[in-house]
């Protein structure tokens, strides 16, 4: 199964903003929010199959950079007309075996809550029937100052059935006590050799285990589904419009969140 290099990586449960005792939306001094993987949560791929040839040969370096209408991420709402970047690296160690490094930064062009970096990197494994994938994230906000980072490690193992990658994915922070659960499917369309329609539906499980703001919760989060339009524009630039939707359900719905509506456009070159 292709590994695509990650443009946006998964960051806090959304609902950790809550936790730490912060508005989600509109609040007075800048609270942290989540970065999305592309904002409709889109599963980690599974690793590559192959990378043959010297280190400095294979490795690639993708830079990206993306508008977001309405910053959503695992159904909570955190912001609106977002801007963001990224730089990925990624280091084949052997025929099935990849490193990746990467940075993302992203920021509002109003009010919303403000910028926010994140460090990451993951190692991919292929195992032929199956890919499996464990990585580490550091969230920092720069607009709060001292204010909370925090810490989230992964896991996630994807496959193919048919013609859909299906993965599931599970994340925990260790400083907010929130872990998530995604379980999600995709496929890819061709509609030429330059273009293809990628549609992903996916549902998440949330549980906040004594979170530092005292609260507790646990259940069915939400519901997304998501239709990104991928155009080969270069051997090397691809431009990819989408458009995503999201539906509350338990925990999502216990914090005041509902269902929405939303798209953006990012453009990512290979190096």
């Amino acid at each position: 199964m292709k590994l695509n290099s990650l443009k946006k990586i998964s960051a806090l449960a959304a609902v950790s903003a809550v936790s730490l005792g912060v508005a989600v939306a509109g609040p007075s001094t800048p609270a942290p929010t989540s970065a999305p993987i592309d904002s409709g949560s889109v599963p980690p791929p599974p690793p590559p199959s192959g990378g043959g040839g010297g280190l400095f040969d294979s490795m690639g370096m993708t830079l990206s950079a993306g508008y977001d209408t309405d910053y959503i991420f695992r159904g909570y709402d955190l912001g609106h007309d977002y801007a963001w970047t990224a730089l990925d690296l990624s280091i084949p160690l052997g025929d099935s075996l990849e490193a990746s490094l990467g940075v993302w930064y992203t920021d509002a062009f109003n009010d919303s809550p403000g910028n926010e970096i994140d460090l990451y990197a993951n190692l991919a494994q292929d195992f032929g029937a199956f890919g499996v994938e464990i990585g580490y994230i550091h969230y920092a906000y720069p607009d709060a100052g001292n204010g909370p980072e925090s810490n989230e490690a992964y896991i996630s193992a994807g496959t193919t059935v048919g013609p859909l990658d299906v993965s599931l994915a599970y994340y925990h922070d260790f400083d907010l006590e929130v872990s998530y659960v995604e379980a999600a499917a995709t496929t890819s369309i061709p509609l030429s050799s330059a273009v293809s329609l990628d549609p992903s539906i996916g549902i998440s499980y949330a549980d906040i285990d004594d979170a530092p703001a005292g609260v507790e919760d646990s259940g069915f989060n939400h519901f997304f589904a998501r239709l990104d339009l991928s155009i080969q524009l270069t051997d090397s630039a691809t431009l990819t419009p989408y458009v995503a939707t999201s539906s509350a359900l338990d925990v999502a719905e216990d914090f005041g969140e509902d269902d929405y509506l939303w798209g953006g456009v990012s453009l990512s070159v290979d190096f």
